[in-house]
């Protein structure tokens, strides 16, 4: 079964008690099956800057190891629309 392992990056603002505040985190993510044969071919594609969306599920690293990771199921690319100004 194909498995990829992989780190991604994430930056954001989120609202928390009526104050806006960054979030910078680094984590790992898992995607087994045909999940992880797309992704590897969503990645040879993928230029500085893109995003991807993902869905799934938080898990265990191992049976021994209590660290999280997320378990991908699916993903989507993000692709950021502008408006041109009407005047």
């Amino acid at each position: 079964m194909p498995v990829l392992r992989f780190q991604v990056q994430h930056t954001s603002a989120q609202e928390e008690a009526g104050r806006t505040r960054p979030v910078q985190v680094e984590t790992e993510l898992v995607a087994y099956g045909k999940v992880a044969q797309e992704l590897a071919h969503e990645f040879a594609s993928l230029k500085p800057g893109d995003s991807l969306k993902f869905t799934g599920f938080i898990d265990r690293k191992g049976a021994r190891n209590p660290q999280l990771e997320l378990h991908v199921t699916g993903f989507e690319t993000m692709t950021e629309f502008v408006i041109p100004d009407p005047a």
